[in-house]
């Protein structure tokens, strides 16, 4: 499946019994966020995939709108079953200052200043 929405490209694929990667790029932002989720719900739903894998590395920008949409599909889903598996660096600095240390099973990767 793919789809471009706007600003915003989603392909999904099965790849494994009960699971589909999904690759999302452009920008995630109020605009692009509602048409997300009504793309990504049927795959989060009691019908969908057992997990949802997301790869964000192609989504160049994200707003508080785009990090609501993903809350939302993980909610959805259901504990545990949707992981971010890869961001964009501009979407990890998101995660980070938001303080959210683990969203969607992302571990931010921290950098540390050495001096």
């Amino acid at each position: 499946m793919h789809h471009h929405l706007g600003e915003l490209s989603i392909s999904a694929e099965e790849t494994a019994p009960a699971e589909v990667f999904v690759r999302i790029s452009g920008e995630l932002d109020i605009q692009t966020a509602t048409p997300l989720l009504r793309t990504l719900r049927p795959f989060a739903g009691e019908q969908g995939a057992g997990l949802l894998l997301l790869d964000l590395t192609g989504v160049r920008f994200c707003d508080h709108a785009g990090l609501r949409a993903l809350h939302a599909l993980g909610e959805a889903a259901g504990p545990g079953r949707v992981r971010i598996v890869g961001v964009h660096p501009s979407v990890d600095v998101i995660l980070r200052l938001c303080r959210i240390p683990e969203f969607l099973g992302y571990t931010t990767q921290e950098t540390t200043c050495r001096g």
